[in-house]
């Protein structure tokens, strides 16, 4: 993917990534229980369930927070043992989580390089750890442009920044750094709808630009008017998966609360790693 650029056109959808058979257990709890999702490239892959469903757990073992009992996760064909998010990240797996992890005080250009700023390339002020603020600067500018996303300023403070306005530059941050596929953890929750549009906008744009999507939401309308398919979790185990085109609010909800039934047979809990 490159930002700024005309967005990118592929042939046809390919597999990004598979987490396949995925189970955790913490203690007598079974969290996930052979969950699997698949994601393709350049595609927003909605993922629902109620509270307790098992959505949070497994992009945590996504993104390399949690380790999985059970199952693996393979991207572009190559499997994974991630032993940390650091690993994740090094994959090019980027996730946003609710609490965005914005530093207030600090400008736009420094939450988008927070924590991996690159230092000054002459030798007197990168000896003293002087960070390259100019390349920073540069950079930030790119990434926000390329993904449409409107901030007073890459100077500005997240402080003087609305929450859609903060969404989006944490979301811009994740491209910078993941680039191949994106985790979005409700990012249009508590905001407003004008902030809610902006975000579902940049979200569009991170597929035009061949970035891999998967949003987790509560918000029917706003899946149905940005993912390309909709995988449906429910007591740890994956359900069902819709193309969201063809299918029915009413019929994701069905799926979630359990009043339509599963695609997939149950699966005895003694099948289930300890």
């Amino acid at each position: 993917m490159s930002l700024p650029g005309d967005p990118v056109s592929t042939p046809g959808p390919t597999t990004a990534l598979t987490a396949a058979e995925i189970s955790r257990r913490f203690g007598a709890v079974v969290a996930l229980a052979a969950a699997s999702i698949s994601l393709a490239k350049g595609e927003v892959l909605g993922l629902v369930g109620d509270n307790g469903a098992g959505k949070s757990t497994l992009i945590k073992i996504i993104s390399g927070v949690l380790t999985p009992d059970a199952g693996r996760i393979v991207l572009d064909g190559g499997e994974l043992n991630f032993k940390g998010p650091g690993d994740a990240l090094a994959a090019g797996i980027e996730t946003v989580y609710q609490d965005l992890a914005l530093v207030d005080t600090m400008s736009a250009y420094q939450n988008v390089y927070l924590g991996r700023e690159p230092l000054a390339r002459q030798w007197p002020l990168r000896f003293f750890n002087i960070v390259n603020d100019r390349t920073m600067r540069r950079q930030s500018t790119a990434v926000l442009l390329g993904l449409g996303v409107k901030i007073p300023s890459v100077n500005a403070s997240v402080k003087q920044m609305s929450g859609g306005q903060r969404q989006c530059l944490a979301i811009a941050r994740a491209v910078l750094w993941g680039r191949r596929i994106v985790i979005l953890d409700e990012p249009t929750a508590a905001l407003g709808v004008h902030e809610s549009d902006q975000v579902l906008e940049v979200i569009s744009r991170l597929r035009d630009h061949g970035v891999s999507v998967i949003l987790v939401t509560h918000n029917m309308q706003h899946l149905v008017r940005v993912a390309d398919r909709v995988t449906v979790m429910r007591l740890g185990r994956t359900v069902a998966t819709r193309v969201v085109k063809d299918a029915t609010v009413e019929e994701i909800v069905g799926l979630i609360t359990g009043a339509i039934g599963p695609d997939v047979p149950p699966l005895d809990d003694a099948a289930v790693p300890a």
